[in-house]
This record gives C-alpha cells, sequence and structure tokens, in this order.
C-alpha cells in the first residue's frame, strides 16, 4: 500500500518547475556570455586592423616628409 502525501507531492512539483526555468536561463546566459565575447574580440580584432592601416601611412607620409625637406635643404645649399 502507497501513502500518498499532497504536500511533499506539491512541494516536489515546485522544485521541478523552477529547476526547468533555471537550467535553461543559466545555459542561455551562458551561451549570450560567449556570444559576446566572441563580437567583441571580433571588434576588436577589426580595430587593429584599422590601427595598423593608419600606422602604415602614417609612416609613409612621415618618410615622404623627411624626403621633401632633405630636398629642400639640399636645393637651398646648392642653389638651383
Amino acid at each position: 500500500m502507497k501513502f500518498y502525501d499532497k504536500e511533499i507531492y506539491n512541494r516536489n512539483e515546485k522544485i521541478k518547475a523552477v529547476i526547468v526555468i533555471i537550467i535553461p536561463f543559466l545555459i542561455g546566459f551562458i551561451v549570450g556570455c560567449f556570444t559576446m565575447n566572441i563580437e567583441a574580440q571580433a571588434k576588436i580584432n577589426d580595430l587593429n586592423k584599422l590601427v595598423e592601416e593608419k600606422e602604415n601611412k602614417i609612416n609613409e607620409q612621415y618618410v615622404e616628409l623627411d624626403s621633401l625637406r632633405e630636398t629642400i635643404y639640399m636645393y637651398n645649399i646648392y642653389g638651383k
């Protein structure tokens, strides 16, 4: 013969319902954190590429300016 306790059964059902809600929430939260991290890393990589391009352009312009300064200096020393 089985004894049936409504209070214990109701408590167990509430616990199961809470677990069913919490587990998917935690899984979704963890997946969201990983996704945000991946997106942030991709954005950082894009910004690093942009910085490298700008640095290369600045370096090229510096070489051109230095060459122009040297040309002007030589022109002033040796004349036309």
